[in-house]
């Protein structure tokens, strides 16, 4: 474990395992515990590169009135991290928001792309998206930090099914005492940064959608999504891999939004196979 001053911030990254270095991007607001249960299946095949973000976890925490989160800013910071480490070129692999943070390196750092894994993830938004996302503003404003907006990431990433389970429980109980560690204010600039990324913001009315620059990604992809994601469905990642050149679509079983915890040991294969085709 170390950090690394990268970019005019603090990066914390944890490395293990062998062969290619492959990077772990994390969800909204949580942290590299995100990949509790995938990254160990993931370590004899790949070097794995655990990593908190600017503003989570163990990272610094840059204000919102300093710096502008978006998914570019988190791409910028990888990249140099990439070059700080001495790594020729990753393989980079993001989930929900880390997806579209793995988006933004591939598209803006060809050259520091080997491939691209993206699960769970949106290149645009509609219409329910951004009222949850919005949604979730409202209540942080009104209530904070509390088990309110817990209880609303809960229900928006795990199924049904998984709940009932007692891991399941014990899972988002675990995901929502992470999520009530970040502030307030950190949060909710977390969530403008998902709705600049969908331009949702004031004055980007005219641009255009991520989706169309998805073309600019030339590296192998792999975009994964689970089929009983209801808070981000499979149309939003068969979106993503319709609009990267030779890209492959995957879907796990009876996985929610989260298939690394949910599946892990089905959605580790898929990323495995794909990463011990690449030549």
């Amino acid at each position: 474990m170390a950090v690394a001053q990268v970019n005019g911030t603090e990066l914390w990254y944890w490395i293990q395992g062998d062969g290619h270095p492959l990077l772990l991007c994390p969800g909204l607001g949580l942290d590299h515990q995100y990949y509790r249960f995938g990254e160990p299946l993931l370590r004899p095949i790949a070097r794995t590169v655990l990593l908190d973000p600017r503003g989570i976890g163990q990272s610094r925490k840059d204000s919102p009135k300093q710096v502008t989160y978006t998914p570019e800013l988190w791409a910028d910071d990888f990249a140099a991290l990439v070059k700080e480490l001495g790594f020729e070129k990753v393989d980079i692999l993001g989930s929900s928001l880390g997806g579209s943070m793995a988006m933004a390196f591939a598209e803006k750092y060809p050259k520091l792309t080997r491939s691209l894994i993206v699960i769970g993830g949106f290149a645009q938004l509609d219409r329910a998206l951004e009222t949850n996302f919005r949604l979730r503003q409202k209540i942080i404003r009104k209530l904070g930090m509390g088990e309110e907006i817990a209880d609303f990431m809960g229900l928006s990433t795990m199924t049904r099914e998984f709940m009932e389970t007692e891991a399941g429980l014990k899972v988002m109980q675990t995901n929502q005492a992470n999520i009530q560690n970040n502030t307030a204010e950190l949060y909710i600039a977390f969530l403008d940064s998902i709705l600049y990324w969908g331009r949702k913001m004031p004055g980007q009315e005219n641009e255009p959608l991520f989706t169309t620059r998805l073309k600019n990604i030339k590296c192998p992809t792999l975009v994964i999504a689970g089929d009983n994601d209801y808070f981000i469905p499979a149309s939003f990642s068969k979106m993503i891999a319709e609009h990267i050149p030779g890209s492959i679509y995957r879907e796990v079983k009876s996985g929610g939004h989260i298939p690394f915890i949910e599946k892990p040991q089905e959605t580790a294969t898929l990323v495995k196979e794909f990463l011990q085709n690449l030549k």
